[in-house]
């Protein structure tokens, strides 16, 4: 195992367990059935529930090229096919740090899809309490975990596969009509910037107002304290998946890389140069 797996590979089992332990909590107030959308009493429950977001980041490391192929499809006919693709390798490898602190962007993007149903009409399908002010946090956490880490796997698992694999594009020189420095991005970063538009600090401001109102209607000192490591529980559960992404890094970009010659892109580093 390389140096820089060894920090997030310790970090990653370590709060792992702890997460599986807090979801295991509900067991101990014997509820009979906390989740009305998973037949069955609460064992069953809290079981399948943590289950569903695991089962999904194991799936994408193996299917996780076929959407990265899908969002560059998509790119292309959003630039209106006026962008020339091409991989521009990187000697530099992603540090241990960050292999732990990108968790936190799926992590916000799976609590964001969380409110939004938690707010709907749909949110006592997800906690029994859900759609009352007492039951809006716990509603957030499961139906996050259900719902919004599968969406956020199958939106920002395939982005890091294209930014791993050096997936750049420019605009056609040929329709530049005056000296201007060249139009350069990356195609993975062009989603991202795209999604901190749902996440982020609309976020945190949305589930702090969620806050007040159930600190409003609750006085329970130790359910209050479980609402507050909810989020933290959400964005922890993406560190293993995040690191197994990045120790696959090299296959995954080879297996790319074939996919992208098929579509035509350029697979060596580009001179893009305006005359």
């Amino acid at each position: 195992m390389e140096k820089r797996f060894i920090m997030p590979a310790i970090v990653s089992i370590i709060l792992t367990g702890i997460v599986l332990i807090l979801n295991f909590l509900p067991l101990i107030y014997g509820e009979k059935d906390i989740i009305p959308i998973i037949p069955g009493p609460t064992a069953s429950d809290v079981v399948i529930s943590i289950l569903i977001p695991f089962a999904f980041m194991f799936l994408m490391l193996f299917i996780g090229s076929i959407f990265a192929i899908i969002l560059v499809r998509a790119h292309k006919l959003m630039k209106l096919n006026k962008y020339d693709y091409f991989v521009m390798g990187s000697e530099k490898k992603m540090s241990g740090k960050w292999i732990l602190l990108r968790s936190i962007f799926p992590g916000l993007l799976a609590i964001n899809v969380g409110i939004y149903i938690s707010l709907s009409a749909s949110a006592p399908l997800f906690y029994h309490q859900g759609g009352t002010p007492s039951g809006l946090p716990a509603t957030i956490e499961y139906t996050a975990i259900m719902v919004g880490i599968p969406i956020a796997c199958l939106l920002v698992l395939p982005i890091w596969l294209m930014e791993s694999s050096g997936l750049m594009c420019s605009r056609k020189t040929e329709l530049y009509d005056r000296p201007v420095y060249p139009d350069i991005e990356s195609v993975g970063q062009f989603y991202t910037q795209i999604l901190k538009g749902f996440v982020g600090i609309s976020t945190v401001v949305a589930y702090s107002l969620i806050l007040y109102e159930y600190f409003t209607a609750s006085s329970d000192e130790s359910v209050i304290l479980l609402v507050f490591i909810d989020p933290i529980i959400i964005i922890m559960l993406f560190l293993p998946i995040s690191l197994l992404f990045e120790m696959r890094a090299a296959k995954t970009r080879a297996k790319l890389i074939s996919k992208y010659e098929k579509l035509g892109i350029t697979t060596t580093p580009k001179t893009v140069k305006i005359e």
